[in-house]
Order: C-alpha cells, then sequence, then structure tokens
C-alpha cells in the first residue's frame, strides 16, 4: 500500500469518530508512544455527599466520694521495732555460721621490750642515746657498759688515752674540773658504723671569760660498743 492511501484511510477514521463523538488527541512531541487519549462521552450523574454532623462528647458528672467508716469496734495496738534473732551471719542456704569455742582459753599477752640486732642502725641509736644521757649526768657505771674494752679517745690536744678504764679516768678527772665546759645542742648522724656528732660548746678562756664555740666529735661502734671518740675539731684545749 502506498502513503497517499494510508494517509486517506487515516482521514477516514478520524471524521467516523468525531461524527459519533469520539475526538483523537495527536501525541506530543514529548511522548513518542503510541498511545491515544479518548475522552469519556457517555452521560455523567453527579451524586451529592451529604454532610453528617459529629455527635457531641458527653460530659462526665463529677462525682464525690463519701467516706464510710466502721462500725465495728476498733482496737490500737502499739508497734515495737523487732530485734532480729541472731545477728550471726548466714550461709545461702540459709544456715547460721557458728563459732566453736571448745576447748577454747584466753591468754594475756605480757608486755616485752623490744629487742633488736646490735648491727641495726636502731639498736646504735639507742647505744647514743645511752651513752649522752650517762655523759650528761656523769655517770661512770652508765659509761662503762657503753664502752668497748679496747675504746680510744683522742683529745683535742693531740693526746690518745687507749683503753676504756683509762678513758673513764680522764672523764672523771675532767668532771671534776671546777670550771669545765658546757655542751649543748647535741646532733648525731648515723652512717653504718660510723657517727657524727657536732655540738654548742661553752668553756672558760685564760681570761677568766666564757666563750662560745662548735664542737665536732667522730665516733665508731664494734660489736654494739663504742670503740672510738676522735674529737676531730674543738676550739679548746
Amino acid at each position: 500500500m502506498s502513503k497517499v492511501g494510508n494517509k486517506a484511510t487515516t482521514g477516514r477514521r478520524d471524521r467516523e469518530n468525531a461524527s459519533n463523538g469520539h475526538v483523537r488527541a495527536s501525541p506530543t512531541r514529548s511522548e513518542p508512544t503510541s498511545l491515544n487519549i479518548v475522552d469519556n462521552a457517555a452521560a455523567m450523574t453527579a451524586t451529592e455527599i451529604e454532610r453528617i454532623e459529629s455527635p457531641e462528647p458527653e460530659r462526665v458528672t463529677q462525682t464525690r466520694s463519701a467516706v464510710i467508716g466502721n462500725p465495728a469496734e476498733q482496737q490500737v495496738e502499739e508497734i515495737r521495732p523487732s530485734t532480729p534473732a541472731s545477728n550471726a551471719p548466714r550461709i545461702a542456704n540459709g544456715f547460721k555460721i557458728i563459732d566453736n569455742r571448745a576447748y577454747q582459753s584466753k591468754e594475756r599477752i605480757r608486755s616485752a621490750p623490744l629487742t633488736v640486732p646490735a648491727g641495726d642502725e636502731i639498736e646504735y641509736k639507742k647505744l647514743f642515746t645511752k651513752f649522752e644521757e650517762a655523759f650528761t649526768a656523769r655517770d661512770m657505771a652508765a659509761l662503762r657498759k657503753c664502752l668497748s674494752p679496747a675504746f680510744t679517745w683522742k683529745l683535742p690536744n693531740g693526746q690518745v688515752v687507749y683503753g676504756r678504764d683509762n678513758a673513764l679516768e680522764e672523764m672523771e678527772r675532767r668532771f671534776a674540773m671546777p670550771n669545765g665546759p658546757r655542751f649543748s645542742a647535741s646532733v648525731w648522724r648515723f652512717s653504718g658504723q660510723t657517727v657524727l656528732q657536732t655540738y654548742d660548746v661553752e668553756y672558760m678562756g685564760p681570761d677568766g671569760r666564757w666563750r662560745q664555740s662548735k664542737g665536732f666529735d667522730y665516733y665508731e661502734i664494734g660489736q654494739g660498743l663504742i670503740t672510738l671518740k676522735d674529737a676531730y675539731w674543738k676550739m679548746i684545749p
């Protein structure tokens, strides 16, 4: 069939549709499909939708509740705090843990002096505390307990006293001096078996006047006793 025949057939169909009330819509360029949109020319009936009013909510009237007393006779009972039957701990299964006090006896612990080995610094400090107290009180018996039999005393004037007995005699002689030196503000420093002592000393000079000075002594310890006392520096004879 030729193109002219196709156009004639298409025109005839369009006229027939127009006479029957059908209108053929031409496709738009934006829609490349071959579907045709046809209007419905049949008679249409319109139904009016009636408006139904919503019912008003019912008003709830508030009522008052009346408290009605109990006509029966009431009894007043005092509530007291109850104490548990036992404070003993319990296991998870409910059993109590009871201490076994059979064949048990009480014993009082008596106080006893604390003993420390002589090689510890605490014992060295206790030794020099006793030595300083005995030296200040001029207690010769207490001094003897602090000194070793092989004790050596180096005096500030260069003399050396050997042996504990000779050192105690020299100390007693110096204690008997009417205007002997006075010692105060003593400070002890411990390093192993070596002890350093610094102190203030007051002494009377050749002119009869008292003077202030500083002193420094060096000590050594052996077997828990003082073995050496060296008056390293002191500005008195």
